[in-house]
């Protein structure tokens, strides 16, 4: 009975190996859905994943008890509708329909996803509260993004690669059209000239892509070079080895949507950059990990994804049930925990 086996501590709580079991088996689908969704099924034969799907477990529980042990410092705690909530992903766990073959593998009975869920729930508050601090830097002229059209004519192949790429591009060398910096040129010049870049890609069997550069972003490659340093209506060249020639055209110094985008995702590094340095002057009890407890955990001979009667969105939504306190952002972090969490165990 996994409930009543001791798999880790932190201070004076002892964490049992059914709610490590729980987060492992809900993590390990994940990666068996994406690593399947490649072609790849045989990720676990490698001793080092294992061992990192172990550590990324344990770095989740251990930052759940760090977090919760502060929630009275930030005035955090569950209310009435927070309770609810956590109770009814409970019964959606538990009830929910093609979740029976999933729940034999983790194991999860009624009482351990309370506590499980009731602990993501309040560190989750936590979280918010400390990113609720944040002072944000950024704006959104530091981030601002242009609008660009371009064509991309590419080189010729060199001789160098393997004989597998070499036979791949004689299998399609018939079909494959390669052009030339002169080439380039002639494009970039019709575009001058008035021409459509449409127009002009249509002409030379090239079709128009779209993209968008930080305009006041450091660019390293050539085309982002070029590409951040237009305005609206100009037009440019810009060579890529291994690539060949971008022609491009600015369509706009100002795609709003797209530096609402950027924007977003800035604020939300600069939450998780000051979340760490908090995270990192929290006051934590000792964790110690009992490795050869977890190790008991088959997860080569167990697969998850895939078992009988289970779906995709059905155990995506055990997954999101599971992880339903903790953000994205939260997540990451916790997963950068892992060797923080696993020196500490040895440290202390």
């Amino acid at each position: 009975d996994y409930s009543e086996v001791a798999a880790a501590t932190y201070g004076d709580e002892t964490i049992y190996l059914d709610e490590v079991n729980y987060y492992l088996r809900n993590k390990q689908f994940m990666y068996e859905y994406y690593y399947t969704m490649y072609g790849m099924t045989d990720i676990w034969s490698s001793d080092t994943m294992q061992d990192s799907l172990r550590e990324e477990v344990m770095a989740v529980i251990y930052q759940t008890r760090v977090l919760c042990d502060h929630a009275e410092d930030y005035n955090v705690e569950l209310t009435d509708d927070d309770k609810e909530l956590v109770a009814e992903s409970v019964d959606s766990i538990i009830n929910g329909e093609g979740n029976e073959a999933f729940l034999e593998i983790a194991g999860a009975d009624e009482e351990m996803l309370t506590n499980l869920l009731t602990k993501n729930a309040l560190a989750n508050k936590v979280y918010n509260a400390i990113i609720s601090e944040t002072e944000i830097t950024t704006t959104e002229e530091d981030v601002r993004q242009n609008s660009i059209s371009y064509l991309l004519l590419a080189e010729p192949e060199t001789e160098d690669g393997t004989e597998e790429e070499t036979d791949a591009a004689d299998e399609t060398e018939e079909e494959t059209v390669y052009y030339t910096e002169a080439d380039a040129n002639d494009v970039l010049k019709k575009i001058q000239d008035g021409a459509a870049i449409a127009d002009v890609g249509e002409e030379y069997g090239i079709d128009v892509a779209e993209t968008n550069f930080g305009v006041n972003e450091e660019q390293t490659s050539e085309f982002g070079k070029a590409a951040a340093a237009l305005k609206k209506g100009e037009s440019a060249v810009a060579y890529v080895e291994g690539e060949g020639w971008y022609v491009m055209v600015c369509d706009s110094e100002n795609d709003e949507d797209a530096t609402a985008t950027a924007y977003e995702d800035a604020v939300e590094e600069e939450k998780a950059a000051y979340f760490t340095e908090v995270y990192e002057g929290l006051e934590k009890a000792k964790f110690k990990v009992y490795e050869e407890v977890i190790e008991t955990l088959d997860i080569a001979g167990t697969p998850v994804y895939g078992v009988e009667e289970e779906t995709e969105s059905e155990t995506e939504t055990a997954e999101g049930e599971s992880a339903s306190a903790e953000s994205e952002s939260e997540s990451e972090t916790a997963e950068g925990e892992s060797e923080t969490a696993e020196s500490e165990t040895e440290a202390e």
